[in-house]
């Protein structure tokens, strides 16, 4: 039989010990992932690429001719696989979506791919803004405004290409805050090679490379004081980058004779006249549409006091518009322009303050919901596509 002081010594531990698992958790802070666990956070992850999952199989009823996915899959097929020379590594370039059309040359299964990848990035940019405290308003119509647009839903579906290279420059963007404005160092290093991946990924690498390199010199830096500082940032995070780009125009001026190889072909066939596209952006309403997101980011960043978010975003537009001109954005895509901007206004902007200003802010979210819906109802490519989707639901 226990003795008294035995009894007394057991009641007095359990008042010291946690009584639950939440109560020995330590605090949350702004680097934890949302959810707190991998398998929480891939069930996140999956749930938002379920609705991405079942577009691409309804879509997959009644194809669309000529998507960027069409297209791709039509360029593997040609591509011979029994040979490494210099100008098969120019043809197979961007590898990665690449490499996952020759192993899922299917338009169902690359875009379940692209449903994947679009969850993962949903719930990192979900998880981006719960870490700097965005008011729970803020974060639901920014989530909204972001990936319940055709715009959105197109390049998801049928642009796998698009949206592993978004997503690996909007999730390296994030770090690139993190390493520059919280001296995190295991971010910088990680966004170097997130960036260098999106070059792989997407043929418009060269504008994630120069949007980072364009974006980091005007954040708040915390290393004060250190001189060089500024200019070390920017190394860190584009030389991954500039070398496998470096490598590949090497490979291609030593056995091809054309640092560019047969990129070129693929730039030509791109490009956009500059007298066209100037025309396009500033006198007609699609071209608005283009402009609209800038004006947002601009809208916002007046409200929360931070101008040197003005001329990154207007430094960022004229490099996009300067990829159109020189090809770097493939026809028939839709909604990069608009993924990026939001994406950089998610990353760039600061928290509001004061109810004011984070009232202020939600209506310019807002508006960028109407601006995504009004935008997939001027491009062509995502009317037909939508078309196709109601009539493969029988509602066409």
């Amino acid at each position: 039989m226990a003795s008294p002081l035995t009894l007394q010594s057991d009641q007095g531990a359990a008042l010291l010990r946690p009584r639950s698992r939440a109560l020995r958790r330590p605090a949350r802070t702004r680097l934890d992932g949302v959810p707190r666990s991998v398998g929480g956070r891939w069930i996140v992850r999956l749930l938002l690429a379920v609705p991405y999952a079942l577009i691409a199989w309804v879509g997959s009823l009644n194809p669309l001719a000529d998507t960027p996915n069409a297209q791709l899959i039509a360029r593997v097929s040609g591509i011979s696989w029994d040979r490494a020379d210099a100008s098969w590594i120019g043809e197979i370039y961007p590898p990665i979506p690449t490499l996952l059309a020759a192993l899922a040359p299917d338009r169902l299964l690359l875009g379940i791919v692209g449903a994947l990848v679009a969850g993962a990035l949903l719930q990192r940019v979900l998880e981006i803004m719960i870490q700097r405290r965005f008011r729970l308003s803020t974060i639901i119509i920014l989530m909204v405004a972001l990936g319940a647009n055709p715009l959105f839903a197109f390049t998801t579906t049928e642009n796998v290409a698009a949206i592993i290279g978004l997503t690996l420059f909007g999730v390296g963007l994030a770090d690139l805050v993190r390493f520059i404005t919280w001296r995190n160092t295991s971010s910088g290093f990680r966004a170097g090679i997130l960036f260098m991946c999106a070059v792989l990924a997407d043929q418009s690498g060269l504008l994630y490379i120069a949007t980072a390199a364009v974006t980091a010199p005007f954040l708040r830096l915390a290393r004060v004081g250190q001189r060089g500082a500024r200019a070390a940032n920017v190394l860190v995070i584009v030389y991954p980058a500039v070398a496998v780009l470096a490598s590949l125009s090497l490979l291609n001026w030593f056995f091809l004779g054309n640092p560019l190889g047969n990129f070129v072909q693929n730039l030509e066939a791109n490009a956009v006249p500059a007298d066209d596209l100037l025309t396009t952006v500033f006198t007609t309403p699609n071209g608005w549409l283009l402009i609209a997101p800038v004006l947002c980011t601009w809208l916002i960043a007046l409200i929360l006091r931070r101008p040197g978010a003005i001329v990154v975003s207007t430094m960022v537009f004229a490099a996009i518009l300067l990829s159109r001109v020189v090809g770097l954005l493939p026809n028939n895509s839709a909604g990069n322009t608009f993924i990026i901007m939001l994406l950089m206004a998610i990353a760039l902007i600061p928290t509001a303050r004061t109810p004011v200003t984070n009232a202020l802010v939600n209506v310019v979210a807002v508006l960028q919901i109407g601006i995504a819906w009004t935008a997939a109802f001027n491009r062509p490519i995502v009317i037909e596509w939508m078309s196709q989707l109601t009539a493969s639901v029988g509602l066409g």
